[in-house]
């Protein structure tokens, strides 16, 4: 076995309030609650602050630039970089524990570089953040115990300067984890043996369940196989006639998922939500007088229910998948990069958030080291695998798929999963688009 970068992972942890005083009598949920808030907006000023001033300094640097044809260095004009400039001017004026600003202003610097091309280009307007922000909590904030059979957690939210501080003589917030399931409690418990890291997390409310969630990330380096074979390409395709369909180039044998649990899902529960949308009209005096939430409470328990449906399954999906690249020996995986599944798919299937099926894919693979590759969506589907002629009408069926020129007759999702299993396809497709495009000019 031979060990590969660290891997990074993210646990969302249910969280009830669990805070007492130093006479040890518990702190009314309530006043942790506006205190938590607080935090929010506080979070939400200082990173519009730091975009603020990250487009100050891009314009002072182009000016600069105009002016000396050169660049200039954030050190010789700031005396820090310019998070390090940024973190200086925010650290006071607000309630935030010292690194859990300096984790928001570093944040907030990247999301600015990443996305800062876009809107210079007039493709994306400057970053503004709304209200609900996350709380970013710096990783050494954050400790975690086991007591009995309990998880609790205690972050360090608020610095010494607070009026929580002055009233309390503490700067953490204690919270009792609600541990779910067995997969949570061995990652929890992996933790606390520093089998695993604990990386920057992040504080969410979700107003609907009126609960804290903490987005905690957790490292580890993974047991990396030796028999995988990075040449060897599992060509995976996302689709809604078969959720995924996978095969190794040239083999007839091939990894599927049948959506029929998806669609006898979707089938009741979308039923089930008509019937309550319909009963809503002549509700009885609980969902009455309360607004449009009451009234569609169960509802929104139907969608919190599809919500688990759909995580459950892209999880158990996407570790068949990972098992099957492994027993057949693949240290490559290839998808098309996707956001969501085609515009022509049925709403509850596009819906379904294979972005979310590809995110799981990735994590689980770069746990057992194979490499995951995203090519661009073109023509995968339209291309015969045996030939390599692309033409529209080689799928004019969802399922079936019939090459006009040799003749070649497939599943369209397993054909589409052999160009997958190729590699460099999005070149080649490109390169026989550009060749044919050529002949046709020639002629």
């Amino acid at each position: 076995m031979k060990k590969k970068k660290e891997v990074n992972k993210v646990v969302r942890l249910a969280l009830y309030i669990d805070q007492y005083d130093k006479d040890g009598k518990q702190v009314d949920y309530k006043e942790i609650n506006q205190l938590l808030w607080e935090l929010q907006k506080q979070t939400r000023e200082i990173k519009n602050k730091t975009i603020q001033y990250c487009w100050e300094y891009y314009n002072f640097r182009s000016d600069y630039y105009k002016k000396f044809n050169s660049y200039p260095k954030e050190k010789d004009i700031l005396n820090y970089s310019l998070a390090g400039f940024i973190m200086d001017k925010l650290k006071t004026g607000n309630d935030l524990y010292s690194q859990n600003c300096t984790t928001t202003v570093r944040g907030a610097c990247k999301e600015f570089e990443d996305s800062r091309e876009k809107f210079l280009k007039g493709e994306s307007s400057i970053i503004t953040y709304k209200p609900n922000q996350p709380i970013d909590i710096h990783n050494e904030r954050i400790d975690l115990k086991k007591i009995d059979k309990d998880f609790y957690l205690s972050l360090n939210m608020v610095n010494t300067k607070s009026d929580y501080y002055k009233k309390y003589k503490d700067t953490k917030v204690r919270f009792k984890v609600n541990v779910k399931d067995d997969s949570t409690q061995t990652i929890l418990e992996r933790c606390i043996d520093q089998i695993y890291k604990i990386g920057e997390s992040k504080l969410i409310y979700n107003r609907k369940k009126k609960l804290w969630f903490l987005n905690m990330v957790y490292k580890f380096e993974p047991q990396v196989i030796d028999n995988l074979d990075p040449d060897k390409i599992l060509g995976v395709d996302l689709g809604v006639a078969l959720p995924i369909c996978a095969s190794v180039y040239g083999d007839l044998n091939r990894f599927t998922i049948n959506g029929g649990e998806i669609e006898e899902f979707r089938r009741r529960v979308e039923a089930r939500k008509k019937s309550l949308l319909k009963q809503g009209r002549y509700c009885g005096d609980g969902r009455i007088g309360h607004g449009i939430k009451t009234r569609n409470k169960s509802v929104y328990a139907i969608e919190d229910k599809i919500a688990r449906f759909r995580d459950t399954a892209n999880h158990k999906y996407s570790r068949a998948l990972i098992d099957y690249a492994v027993k057949n020996g693949c240290g490559t995986i290839q998808m098309e990069e996707l956001s969501g599944i085609t515009s022509d798919a049925n709403r509850f299937l596009k819906n379904w958030t294979y972005y979310d099926l590809q995110t799981k894919i990735k994590n689980k693979a770069e746990e057992k080291g194979i490499n995951v590759v995203f090519i661009k969506p073109r023509y995968t589907s339209k291309r015969c695998s045996k030939c390599g002629y692309i033409n529209a009408d080689n799928r004019k069926y969802q399922a079936h798929f019939l090459c006009l020129k040799c003749g070649f007759k497939e599943n369209a999702d397993y054909n589409a999963s052999q160009n997958l299993s190729i590699r460099d396809i999005d070149k080649i497709i490109e390169n026989e688009i550009n060749q044919s495009a050529k002949s046709k000019q020639t002629e």
